[in-house]
């Protein structure tokens, strides 16, 4: 069990992580690439899901149109698996909310939901409020892709533009939600969207003129350019989040950033859960392991070079207020920001 914390009042063992401007933390690189779609689809019933993998796209029920699978082939030009969850026909908030609670124990980094106009914007808000509650209540560190959506949050990608493919079809802001969740979900820790090309399109929809992106960009938006030889790409790799604050600075704004420290979050929950938890004492001994796991792993991400200008010193490991509590505080700098970042975390 994960999450964040503000007291160390914690039932469930678990790690707990506070991600604050002048601090991060990490554990071991653990794999990506699952995007969860919520979808329409013409056949099956609400409330299945198939898993769809480039190789195996048997799990779709019978009878199923290349519109149903339009989304999920182009999330799969950047993810290894899409998920889509049926949401039966003309959807309502009451199915999106069941399918959120189901969703809550599934395994995947991003979740895509490809509906735009002023019937969806509460269900956008749930998505919004249902993210950001499995980020800090549940530990799982997941962003979701809506369209024209200013969620002012460093979960939820805003995509405000849409592009034409090679065979003409024309994809919307809402419709090009699953590409981006794509290579969002398959990007590594280590690695940025921006420049990337979109494989399979010549054009975008609509155009933005050089001012028109800077203000986009300004607002949180993530939008795309075309070239003069029709290559479509990501103009900047940045999610909606706007509002900078001490505790949050303009680095997460940067999907590379969030990416990094979402992936130390999940991966020092796994550690210590495989690891730490009623096997190492808390004691002198047992700190100084779990410290030292830490410092191996905070020096594989610098030779990945999802962080930079690590050192031993950067981490400290004490106990806690109760018997079987560690606090670990950490300094790490995620490559593509300025300032190191400071983390607590509360390991119980």
């Amino acid at each position: 069990m994960g999450g964040t914390w503000t007291n160390q009042n914690k039932i469930l063992p678990g790690a707990y992580l506070n991600f604050r401007t002048n601090a991060p933390l990490s554990i071991t690189l653990g794999e990506r690439g699952t995007v969860v779609i919520l979808q329409e689809v013409s056949k099956g019933a609400s409330g299945e899901m198939y898993k769809i993998t480039a190789l195996d796209q048997s799990k779709w029920p019978t009878g199923v149109t290349a519109e149903d699978k339009l989304l999920a082939n182009e999330a799969l030009k950047g993810a290894n698996t899409v998920i889509v969850y049926n949401l039966g026909a003309e959807h309502t908030s009451e199915v999106v909310e069941q399918a959120l609670a189901k969703l809550m124990t599934e395994d995947f980094n991003v979740l895509v939901y490809p509906y735009d106009g002023a019937a969806y914007d509460t269900i956008k808000t749930t998505i919004k409020a249902w993210v950001d509650m499995m980020r800090t209540e549940e530990g799982k560190k997941i962003q979701a892709v809506m369209a024209n959506f200013a969620a002012d949050d460093e979960a939820i990608i805003n995509v405000t533009q849409g592009v034409r493919l090679v065979d003409g079809t024309e994809l919307t802001a809402a419709q090009t939600t699953a590409w981006v969740g794509g290579v969002t979900a398959g990007a590594a820790i280590n690695q940025s969207n921006t420049g990337r090309k979109y494989i399979g399109a010549i054009d975008v929809v609509p155009r933005m003129t050089k001012t028109e992106m800077e203000a986009a960009v300004q607002n949180g938006e993530f939008i795309f350019k075309v070239d003069t030889a029709q290559n479509v790409t990501v103009i900047y790799d940045i999610n909606s989040l706007t509002t900078v604050t001490a505790e949050k600075g303009k680095q997460f704004t940067k999907n590379r950033v969030i990416r990094t420290l979402d992936g130390i979050n999940n991966d020092i929950v796994e550690i210590f859960e495989s690891n730490y938890v009623g096997k190492v004492n808390n004691n002198a001994d047992g700190r100084s392991l779990l410290r030292a796991t830490l410092i191996e792993y905070f020096n594989e991400l610098q030779r990945l070079n999802a962080i930079q200008n690590f050192t031993a010193e950067d981490v400290t490991v004490s106990p806690g207020n109760d018997s079987d509590a560690v606090v670990i505080d950490c300094y790490i700098q995620p490559v593509d920001s300025v300032e190191k970042i400071y983390i607590t975390v509360n390991l119980s």
